[in-house]
């Protein structure tokens, strides 16, 4: 691994500050899939400012097992000989009758602590009796995104509605990678985020400087961690992870509709909606409407997450070769299609850059995204529903000469007309992002908005 520095995470740790400079009791819960980086994300939060905390990372073991390291935590911090508390209600107990000042008390993966008791009616005594006049920030913090929705933050939850505050912990934007690798490219940027996102476990197996050699390396290798790393996910995460498995190598093809991913699945149609759910709430895919769709009944599905896709585009139909050393198939595939996934890429990281500098655009756009109607398709299209105004690009993972972005741009106004939103009434823009635009200035001057990696 080449980067141990804590990156980004500003706005998080101010809000944790905020909540830790409150007077009182506060009570959190941060969750979010695996690898975000939500325990280095607390222990920056707990060592800056030299803060009073104890922090208990808990395994997936029997509760007894989590419950004696917390017994040991406490008899370390308050200097007292073996603890004993057979209950977390009565370690609480005690902590409160020892410490009267600001401190926080950080349980991380404490979907652990759940998985295998029901634990959390117990932590609703501690938040409502023990807990609640003192002042003591308490953070439960879980990687398990379904079971911490379900046992912790739903409505069925004996801890429902308790939280002062939430962190749902993303990945990094990949804006944020240029300070991860600040010696990198754009274009060597996106090639590590169409294969990372911006998971900071991820990130740390890349060094930036020869991508296609360090992808080969860290995927194809059946001895590397990424190589296992979805199959693991999904079997930690979730029950019958071989369906999920299915699914998802049937969305990363293409296959977008509910009727083609039960096909490739084995599935009836009717059976798939929930398993499509679950996907969703972890954040592994998304349901896509067409950005002026009213009716929003044309939906698809689409990858959401770039590990994910890369992953079950280039390495799930080969994993048994790979695994026996056999990778060649796959590299070959790889080789073969990667920029085809970079073109995928470019397009959610241009969505981005466009909501990042919209003081670089002609209007503020109150909302966004791609646009499909029959065989019709326009990469991004932005509106203001106030000021009627409307911005169509199309984006190319390509150089580009002078005459192919004249030609992009005039079929582009030929599928805007397709487009049915307060027709005749509309200030109509046009642009287009790509690698590298030879005549960029000159397009600029006829009025087109225009950018390429230098902008970036």
């Amino acid at each position: 691994m080449y980067r141990k520095e804590f990156i980004n995470r500003k706005e998080e740790l101010a809000f944790l500050d905020s909540i830790y400079d409150r007077n009182g009791f506060e009570f959190l819960v941060v969750s979010g899939r695996r690898r975000t980086g939500k325990s280095r994300l607390l222990k920056e939060f707990v060592n800056r400012k030299n803060r009073e905390y104890l922090f208990l990372l808990c395994e997936d073991r029997k509760w007894q097992v989590n419950l004696a390291k917390f017994n040991s935590m406490i008899s370390e911090y308050f200097n007292i000989p073996n603890a004993d508390f057979k209950t977390f209600a009565d370690c609480f107990k005690y902590i409160l009758t020892q410490k009267k000042e600001r401190i926080i008390i950080v349980i991380d993966e404490f979907s652990y602590l759940i998985k295998k008791t029901d634990i959390v009616a117990e932590f609703q005594t501690i938040v409502d009796e023990i807990l609640v006049d003192s002042n003591i920030m308490l953070v439960l913090s879980g990687s398990a995104v379904s079971m911490m929705n379900k046992k912790v933050l739903g409505y069925k939850s004996p801890l429902y509605g308790r939280t002062t505050g939430n962190i749902f912990l993303q990945p990094m934007k990949f804006r944020n990678l240029s300070e991860w690798f600040n010696f990198a490219s754009t274009e060597e940027l996106i090639k590590i985020y169409s294969v990372c996102d911006g998971i900071p476990k991820y990130l740390e197996f890349f060094y930036g400087q020869n991508i296609e050699k360090e992808i080969l390396e860290n995927v194809f290798n059946p001895n590397s961690f990424l190589f296992r790393e979805p199959k693991l996910l999904l079997e930690e995460e979730l029950r019958e992870p071989e369906t999920y498995l299915q699914i998802l190598e049937a969305i990363s093809l293409g296959h977008t509709k509910v009727v083609e991913i039960a096909n490739y699945s084995y599935m009836e149609a009717k059976d798939i909606s929930a398993y499509l759910l679950i996907l969703m709430d972890i954040g592994f895919i998304e349901k896509e409407y067409s950005v002026l769709d009213k009716k929003r009944a044309r939906g698809i599905y689409k990858m959401k997450d770039n590990f994910f896709s890369f992953w079950f585009r280039f390495i799930s139909r080969h994993y048994g070769k790979i695994e026996v050393n056999e990778p060649e198939e796959g590299i070959h595939n790889f080789k073969k299609n990667f920029n085809q996934h970079l073109g995928f890429t470019f397009e959610k990281v241009s969505g981005e850059f466009l909501v990042e500098n919209t003081g670089k655009l002609p209007f503020r756009f109150t909302k966004t995204g791609r646009w499909w109607h029959k065989d019709k398709e326009i990469d991004i299209v932005a509106v203001n529903d106030e000021t009627k105004q409307i911005l169509f690009m199309e984006c190319k993972w390509k150089n580009l000469m002078g005459k192919q972005a004249i030609k992009i741009l005039g079929d582009l106004k030929e599928k805007s007309k397709y487009v049915d939103w307060n027709t005749n009434k509309e200030k109509e823009y046009f642009g287009l992002i790509a690698k590298k635009i030879e005549n960029k200035a000159e397009l600029r001057k006829e009025g087109f908005i225009i950018f390429d990696l230098d902008d970036f």
